[in-house]
């Protein structure tokens, strides 16, 4: 009789796959360092504020009592919390208890997860340590789940386990988030840009990176180069509150003392306020680029089977993964600056995600010719952006008057201030002629606008295009349209104007359709009623043609 055949061990994972959620069915306690790296900086700073001012008043052994006080107490409550925080994860479900005196529970369905982000601080990566951050369609306020901190290897093998639970429930596949991109670096996806990959062979590939160049133009012609300016000129401020006695005696002293042939006062002054202009711009522009180094270095998109995997961060890291299908809407935006460079910025707004524009999925810069090779994979099916639809020549004047508002205000208050009464100044002659020239600017400018405004429908995607100095370029998948309404003020129905309104979800808000033409406007509402109320996809296009809203 012949023997049974031995019992041959289950075969090993393959490298880089997750293991079974059987791990986690037992509930389980973060870290026990996230008692000390678990509470985010802003917290940690908003709790220590009042007893470090406190101190500083009270001073003396006082101040020392209170510092170790909230010190001891602030470690006993982390310990107590540390204790109470469990999660577990059976493969379908994420379930997280917590509290110390009031005890809660949530349960969040894997089907249910738009978004999952692992970010590493510097402290974090030094130990191997990861914060991972799950995100659905309904936390638009704050994260749903966030497990502050963990082991660099567990968040990654849990946030696998929770993409293969998802791809179960929705019927999709998964590619565990550590395998290899299969492109050369750089690749940006030109050689598939239809978003297909040989067959049977898994779809792995770097769409893009954004070199270390691109990361600090990125940040010297973006918003963040305005802020800085502000903050140091209240630095500076500050600091001459704290010397400006000490400075003032020093200069009057050495004014007063001073040898022939000294510049003026009036002449010192004027020198003074120059090179404090320079020196404020040169650190605002040196503070752009470090901040924007340090959040974007390194930045790259990978596209797993229908995933895409950003990776971004120099001292600190942060991996998002957003699924394709969840793209609600995407944006290009364009400076006038970037326009004159040939670059822009790309925003992708999911289901998931919370309010905070940190979390949005953003490229700090892309070359105007890679950028539709680029939505070519964020959105399958669509071609790129394609030829807008121009809005009727009365839209002009409804752009213009829009435009004007703010500076006819601004006019009437410069030339009726003289009249009237109590006022604490008097305006010269110059600034009230000098307001009278924002009036032809806003003019140029609301026709500049009107000539870029622009709108299309296809069968795959709904577009809108508006701005002036700043131009936005917002593209909406039609499927994922929930809800169209329009709108037309007094004004506009004059002018045989409407404006539609596409309802997406998630953080980025909706579509707008600015002025465009009644007759456009009401085919293209209807249009769009007509997806919302059957979200089912369109067939394989062969070619995305840009359509009238007449579709």
């Amino acid at each position: 009789m012949p023997s049974d055949p031995p019992v041959l061990p289950p075969p090993a994972p393959p490298p880089g796959r997750s293991p079974e959620p059987g791990r986690w069915r037992t509930p389980q306690r973060l870290h026990p360092s996230s008692v000390v790296l678990g509470v985010p900086l802003g917290q940690l700073l908003r709790a220590a504020a009042f007893p470090l001012f406190a101190t500083v008043a009270a001073g003396g052994i006082f101040s020392v009592l209170i510092i170790t006080t909230v010190l001891l107490v602030g470690l006993v409550m982390r310990v107590l919390a540390w204790q109470r925080f469990t999660f577990a994860f059976d493969g379908e479900v994420l379930r997280v208890e917590e509290g110390v005196l009031s005890r809660s529970a949530r349960s969040l369905d894997v089907a249910r997860v738009q978004q999952v982000e692992i970010d590493r601080g510097p402290v974090q990566r030094l130990l191997g340590l990861a914060a991972l951050r799950v995100e659905t369609a309904g936390s638009s306020a704050e994260v749903e789940v966030e497990l502050r901190v963990v082991t660099e290897d567990e968040a990654v093998a849990l946030r696998d386990a929770i993409r293969e639970g998802k791809a179960r429930a929705t019927g999709a596949t998964a590619t565990p988030a550590t395998a290899t991109a299969a492109s050369p670096t750089g690749s940006t996806g030109d050689d598939a840009g239809d978003g297909s990959t040989p067959t049977g062979e898994p779809d792995r590939r770097e769409l893009l990176r954004v070199p270390l160049p691109h990361v600090a133009l990125a940040a010297v012609t973006g918003g963040r180069l305005l802020v800085f300016p502000a903050v140091i000129i209240g630095a500076l401020q500050f600091a001459g509150d704290l010397f400006g006695g000490l400075f003032d005696n020093l200069l009057e002293r050495f004014l007063t003392n001073g040898t022939a042939g000294m510049p003026s006062w009036r002449d010192l002054t004027l020198r003074t306020g120059l090179a404090a202009t320079a020196g404020v711009l040169v650190l605002a522009v040196v503070a752009a680029v470090v901040v924007g180094v340090l959040q974007d270095a390194n930045y790259r998109v990978r596209r797993i089977e229908d995933d895409l995997h950003v990776r971004r961060g120099l001292l600190s890291t942060r991996d998002s993964v957003v699924p394709l299908r969840r793209v609600q809407l995407v944006e290009i935006h364009r400076n006038w600056l970037r326009r004159l460079l040939g670059f822009a910025t790309v925003r992708i707004h999911s289901a998931g995600g919370s309010a905070d524009g940190d979390r949005r999925v953003t490229v700090p810069l892309l070359p105007d010719g890679r950028i539709d090779a680029f939505l070519r994979e964020v959105l399958p099916g669509v071609a790129g952006v394609p030829d807008l639809v121009a809005h009727p020549p009365q839209a002009r004047r409804r752009v213009v008057f829009r435009w004007l508002r703010p500076p006819l205000v601004l006019v009437a208050i410069a030339w009726a201030w003289d009249g009237v009464p109590f006022t604490p100044f008097d305006l010269p002659d110059p600034v009230r002629f000098g307001v009278l020239v924002l009036l032809p600017l806003a003019v140029l400018l609301g026709v500049v606008e009107h000539r870029n405004l622009g709108h299309a429908l296809t069968e795959r995607v709904v577009v809108s295009r508006r701005g002036a100095l700043s131009i936005t370029t917002g593209l909406a998948p039609v499927v994922k349209v929930q809800a169209a309404g329009r709108s037309a003020n007094w004004f506009q129905r004059r002018l045989g104007l409407t404006t539609v309104h596409a309802h997406v979800a998630g953080p980025g808000g909706d579509l707008e359709v600015l002025d465009a033409g009644t007759d456009d406007g009401a085919r293209l509402y209807a249009a769009l009623v007509q997806h919302a109320a059957d979200p089912d996809p369109v067939g394989p296009a062969a070619e995305d043609e840009a359509v009238p809203a007449a579709t």
